[in-house]
């Protein structure tokens, strides 16, 4: 669900030094060495007194302490730097239509660093108002989210609906005005009630984006997902693509307490309808489904999107890796999507899932594939519209079409701190799975 945000904050120029905010003047905390504006010096009292003196190329340095206010970036060329315990606190305040996000940046050349956001939360149903974190507008260019930290937000249940959402970080892009070369880094996003919506995202035309090493943990939806024809399915524009998501630690992640969904089915990574997009290097570990490659919209693919060098552990609710949309009669299918050197190790539900893709330039190969207690190692959900795939030249414990050779596992043991899982075997599975993957024969 796509909510807009109207702004109505007015900005003005002006120059002023940190000095007087530190106790001995020249002792300066190295981030505010290079600001021009510090909130608490020169009658500067909030971060919104800040903005509204800001000019492009400023930069706003943000001391230490809770700020109970929500912050609107219109200018160009600013960045807004918190100090380690820098919090905008968003408990009481109430989210509105006109007003549903934290940090919302309607501008390019823009860097929001090291901030926290906690505490917002809408506390009923709505098919107007969705709180977010920070929300990036549509036509907003060279945009940094690094470091920030949001946790604790989103909907309030209250009852079985439909119409709650919520966003941790994101990024809009409409039709007509996209949105370009938008960068979320080193951000760490957990506990949020998200409804149908997702703790990262990038909607639309969204053109060149990051979303890399990051955290994202214990939410009841989608932890990154990368979204097309939402606004519309004529317009091929409308999908967010030539994008990276990469070098990742995503974990439990299940909507298996969400009131808007019925079973358990969040992912840890889901391209909906995206294009030309790398998921690559990702820790993903007890999700409903790590990896998802579909499009939720009839007559649409998702397309030419390569997942390669992922580890994916225990994603058991329904599949490590899944292909295609869910219903041929209702959702689209896949094609071009490579799915190479990745280790899918689950215990229950299906490392490799094929729903709605037959199509022979989607390839699955070369990966390492481990099924363990009741896990299957692949399975095909759609019958003769889950075939035609090039699924050969990978390895697996169980059965799997076109493995190389079945191997025998020992043991698996997983480190979610270092990103990687041990499998214990004696046979060679060297050039199979991911870089991260570490292999003891026995």
């Amino acid at each position: 669900m796509r909510m807009k945000k109207l702004f109505k904050f007015v900005v003005s120029c002006t120059f002023i030094t940190c000095l007087s905010l530190f106790g001995e003047a020249g002792v300066l905390p190295v981030n505010a060495k290079a600001a021009d504006i510090c909130v608490g010096s020169g009658g500067i009292s909030s971060i919104e007194d800040a903005l509204e003196q800001a000019k492009e190329g400023d930069t706003i340095f943000v001391p230490a302490g809770q700020y109970k206010e929500q912050i609107s970036v219109e200018v160009d060329g600013v960045t807004i730097e918190g100090e380690e315990g820098t919090i905008l606190e968003g408990t009481g305040i109430t989210p509105t239509e006109d007003d549903d996000s934290m940090i919302c940046v309607s501008a390019s050349d823009v860097t929001i660093k090291n901030i926290e956001i906690r505490g917002f939360v809408l506390k009923k149903a709505s098919e107007d108002i969705a709180p977010k974190g920070i929300y990036i507008d549509e036509g907003s260019e060279n945009v940094t989210i690094d470091h920030c930290k949001i946790h604790d937000m989103g909907c309030k249940y209250s009852r079985d609906d439909g119409e709650y959402n919520a966003h941790g970080i994101l990024v809009d892009g409409g039709v007509k005005q996209g949105t370009k070369n938008i960068a979320i880094t080193n951000c760490e996003v957990y506990g949020l009630h998200l409804g149908n919506s997702e703790a990262v995202v990038v909607n639309g035309n969204v053109e060149d984006f990051k979303i890399s090493r990051n955290k994202i943990h214990d939410c009841d939806n989608i932890a990154i997902d990368a979204i097309g024809y939402e606004e519309s399915e004529k317009d091929d524009r409308d999908r967010a693509r030539s994008g990276e998501i990469s070098d990742n630690v995503i974990y439990n992640i299940t909507s298996t307490n969400n009131v808007t969904y019925e079973d358990a089915c969040a992912g840890g990574i889901y391209i909906d309808g995206g294009t030309d997009i790398d998921v690559n290097n990702n820790y993903v570990e007890n999700c409903d489904i790590g990896i998802e490659i579909a499009t939720e919209h009839k007559g649409k693919v998702v397309d030419d999107i390569r997942v390669y060098d992922n580890t994916l552990v225990n994603n058991n609710n329904q599949a490590g890796i899944s292909l295609g949309g869910y219903d041929p009669d209702d959702t689209g299918a896949a094609t071009n999507v490579v799915i190479t050197n990745n280790t899918i190790c689950n215990s229950k539900g299906t490392c490799f899932q094929v729903q709605y893709a037959c199509d022979s330039s989607n390839k699955f190969q070369h990966n390492l594939v481990i099924a363990t207690e009741r896990a299957k190692a692949y399975s095909e959900e759609c019958g003769s519209k889950s075939r035609g795939n090039d699924i050969s030249s990978n390895v697996a414990n169980a059965e799997l079409t076109g493995t190389v050779g079945k191997i025998k596992v020992k043991k698996v043991s997983s480190d979610r701190s270092s990103g990687t899982v041990t499998i214990v075997t004696s046979n060679d599975t060297k050039g199979y799975g991911s870089t991260d993957t570490v292999l003891e024969n026995n």
